[in-house]
């Protein structure tokens, strides 16, 4: 495939940008960085760049390839320091903000709030692989880290949560 014509990118953009949204807000957690000026430029850069998608990845993945790559670029900018907790974390969505009961909406929210304090490399994972329901080729496409060390980051991501949420009085994370 040779770009990616601008009307068909424009019907995508209703059934990607929620995704993104989700995954970028999440992303930012903890970074003071405002994910819809992030989306924004993504999309817009995504747009002029249009012709140079080959199809290779799939379209959200190169979307979020380039939002990452924008998010990357702000901190360096902004030297922001990405494990203090300066969005709030009821800002990101895990899933559907319909609960089944007040301990169930409590319990997200810790999760929110221990995810965003996960160190960058950590919270990348999770989002990507937990929250976004990515697999390791789509991970290790757009952040350029093999599967097996995405695996392992994944894995100390769980416990550094475990141990964030007991701290936190969730019993059972």
């Amino acid at each position: 495939m040779a770009g990616y014509s601008i009307d068909a990118f424009e019907k995508e953009i209703a059934i990607l940008y929620p995704r993104l949204n989700r995954a970028l807000s999440a992303y930012l957690a903890g970074s003071g960085i405002d994910p819809e000026d992030i989306l924004q430029e993504t999309f817009l850069k995504a747009c002029r760049s249009l012709d140079r998608f080959k199809g290779e990845a799939g379209l959200y993945t190169w979307l979020f390839s380039i939002g990452r790559n924008i998010c990357i670029d702000e901190f360096r900018k902004t030297k922001t320091k990405k494990n203090v907790n300066l969005l709030p974390f009821e800002d990101f969505q895990l899933a559907s903000d319909l609960y089944s009961s007040d301990s169930e909406r409590e319990e997200v929210l810790l999760l929110r709030k221990a995810i965003a304090q996960l160190p960058e490399k950590f919270r990348e994972v999770i989002i990507l692989k937990a929250i976004d329901e990515m697999n390791y080729s789509e991970i290790s496409e757009i952040t350029g880290i093999n599967e097996q060390t995405l695996k392992s980051r994944m894995f100390k991501a769980r416990k550094l949560l475990a141990v964030s949420l007991k701290k936190m009085g969730v019993n059972n994370p």
